[in-house]
């Protein structure tokens, strides 16, 4: 769930939405719900770490995680 003031809701759901591995599920007020799609746990994290840099972001709240079939070494 990504929170955003309330003025930038449109333009940051457009910017998450423009991602590679991202996807804008519902919007709710000023809350953003996405999932990201990625082949690691690193990948994922890089993905998400960009979210932040997108203005009106305030903050990143991870709900749920699935990893399945990542290989490990």
């Amino acid at each position: 769930v990504v929170e955003v003031r309330p003025e930038s809701v449109d333009a940051v759901a457009r910017a998450l939405a423009a991602m590679e591995g991202v996807e804008v599920h519902e919007v709710n007020g000023y809350k953003i719900v996405v999932t990201i799609e990625a082949s690691s746990t690193g990948a994922s994290h890089e993905i998400s770490s960009r979210f932040i840099q997108i203005p009106g972001v305030l903050n990143v709240n991870l709900v749920y995680v699935n990893f399945e079939d990542e290989t490990l070494g």
